[in-house]
Order: C-alpha cells, then sequence, then structure tokens
C-alpha cells in the first residue's frame, strides 16, 4: 500500500451527515476523476485505482439521488492496476450532472466541468468535503520518508485555479502548474503545508504520521550535525595538540625547558604527557581556568616562532 492509498482509505472512512457536505465531496470527485456519457441519456462516470474509492462514489450519489450505479473492474494495457469505474444513470442523472457543477447552462449553450457550483463555498465545512473529493478523485501524496509533496490533478484551469484558492483560504499557500498541457496540477511542497492540507480534508493519522516522520528526520539531522561537529572539533584539538609538541620539542632542543617560568614548563610538561587531552583537560589537570591554560599554550607557541626566527 502506498502512503497515498493509506490516506485514501482513511477519507473513505469519514462519515459525512450532511447532505450539503456530501454533495460537495461528490462535485470534487466529479472534477478530478469524473467525467459525462452523452448519448440516447446522458450518464456520469467515475474512474479511480482505488476500490473503496469507487464504492464511496456510489454509495454518496445513491444517498442523495435516485439513480442506478455500477461498479466494473477494468483492465487497462500497461497498467499494473487495474481501473475501477463508477456508471450513475437513471431518474436523477440531469440533477446529478447539475447540481454536482458536471454540466451547466448558459448563454453561450451548455459548458462541461468548468464551473464548480455555489453549494461548495456554503461553509468551511462544505469547503473541505470539496477539497476532500479532490484528493480521493485525483490525489497523490509523495511517502514522506522521500520527501514532501502533495497534489491534485484537474481537466480545467478554472477550477484548479477556484480549488488552489480554497486552500489558499485556509492559510496553505497552494500553486498550480500545468502538466503535458491539458493537466491542470495544483499542489503543495513544504512538510508544514502537506500535513496542513492532510489534517484540513480529514486524514488526521495520515498527518501525524507524515509529522512523526518529520521528527524522526530532524533528530537525525541534528545527531548528524552533531557528530560532524565533534569530529571537526576533535580534528582541530588533534592537530592544536601537534602542533603545540612540535613547539614543545623545539624549545626544550634549543634553550631547554628549565629556561622557561614554571607556569610555561608545567604547561609543556602536561601537554606531553596528554597529547589527547582538550585544553579544558589539561586546565584541570593543572587547576587552572581553561583560558590561563590556552594562555600558557600560546605563549610557547610564540617562544618556539621567535626561535624559529632566529
Amino acid at each position: 500500500m502506498s502512503f497515498s492509498s493509506d490516506c485514501k482509505d482513511e477519507l473513505i472512512r469519514i462519515r459525512v451527515k450532511s447532505a450539503e457536505q456530501r454533495l460537495s465531496q461528490l462535485s470534487g470527485l466529479t472534477f478530478t476523476s469524473g467525467g459525462i456519457r452523452i448519448s440516447r441519456r446522458p450518464s456520469l462516470f467515475y474512474h479511480t485505482e482505488n476500490a473503496g474509492t469507487a464504492k464511496h462514489i456510489a454509495s454518496i450519489a445513491l444517498s442523495l439521488y435516485d439513480l442506478d450505479a455500477v461498479i466494473e473492474e477494468k483492465r487497462v494495457e500497461h497498467r499494473r492496476r487495474p481501473i475501477y469505474e463508477v456508471t450513475l444513470s437513471g431518474k436523477d442523472t440531469d440533477r446529478l450532472l447539475s447540481e454536482t457543477g458536471a454540466m451547466t447552462a448558459s448563454e453561450n449553450g451548455i459548458r462541461l466541468m468548468t464551473e464548480i457550483p455555489g453549494c461548495v463555498s456554503k461553509n468551511e465545512e462544505t469547503k473541505r468535503a470539496f477539497l476532500r473529493g479532490c484528493f480521493l478523485g485525483s490525489g497523490s501524496c509523495v511517502d514522506p520518508k522521500r520527501g514532501y509533496h502533495l497534489e491534485m490533478i484537474f481537466r480545467a484551469s478554472a477550477v484548479a485555479q477556484k480549488a488552489a484558492e480554497l486552500i489558499r483560504g485556509f492559510q496553505l499557500p497552494a500553486k498550480c502548474s500545468v502538466r503535458n498541457g491539458d493537466r491542470f496540477l495544483v499542489y503543495l511542497k513544504d512538510g508544514d503545508d502537506v500535513s496542513g492540507m492532510l489534517a484540513l480534508i480529514g486524514a488526521s493519522s495520515a498527518a501525524l504520521a507524515l509529522e512523526n516522520v518529520r521528527v524522526e528526520k530532524d533528530v537525525r539531522n541534528y545527531v548528524n550535525r552533531t557528530t560532524n561537529c565533534e569530529a571537526a572539533n576533535l580534528d582541530k584539538q588533534v592537530t592544536a595538540s601537534i602542533r603545540q609538541q612540535a613547539a614543545i620539542r623545539l624549545i626544550d632542543s634549543q634553550i631547554g625547558l628549565t629556561s622557561l617560568p614554571v607556569s610555561l614548563q608545567q604547561a609543556a610538561r602536561l601537554r606531553v604527557a596528554n597529547p589527547d587531552a582538550s585544553v579544558q583537560e589539561l586546565a584541570d589537570l593543572a587547576e587552572i581556568q581553561k583560558s590561563g591554560m590556552y594562555h600558557r599554550l600560546d605563549r610557547l607557541m610564540k617562544i618556539a616562532e621567535g626561535l624559529e626566527e632566529e
């Protein structure tokens, strides 16, 4: 099962009691996975890869209209998974086409799948239901372990723009793009936004799963950064220790450590005896502050530099 399938399985389990919300959700499904057959009497059909979604479409439609619903499993060449086709026809077909926005009459004639019906914008819940239907119809969400990307595909640019506008009304920055010239995408890419969209349409468990993955990624990145930082600091510490030991050997060979002040002699001997120790550890052994030990080692380095110049 893919992450998208898990999301859809969660969404179809939501019980939508209000007829307005059911109609809005059916409208979202219609604009993303629906089509119209024009013959002696028109019918509305839907294509989906999810068997549960197919049954859900039929259930919603039959709860609202006096219709005949037929679900067929179809095998398509070059596709591993079958397509489920839901065909709705019968007494209330004309009302179904009109109220879902699939077919609208205007001064310029009949328009198909180009204008979202007014019922969708009635309140926040009908807007959420519409967007839920859109995701069920053509939505996909990348597995959060691989990245963050949620998209829905529409056949009409005007509908995609309106859907994006509805999402932005919930403070989520949905964007639009075109694929292959005739597929209009509405998408979100940031982890916070994808999680917010899933929660908005009712996929709370999927949103929580995404957030859990994000937390795991953040912890893993923090550990990696910390480890890299510690490794870099250790490299610096080792390099500094090698340079300090070389400086001490130079001083000892040319003027002798006993010619140095007692504090510098102590620092030199501690460094030679503890080549892997940090400055703080040397300071603890000398029972002084870290800054004091750093200053003494720095003085040893400068003395060695002066001897090299001579």
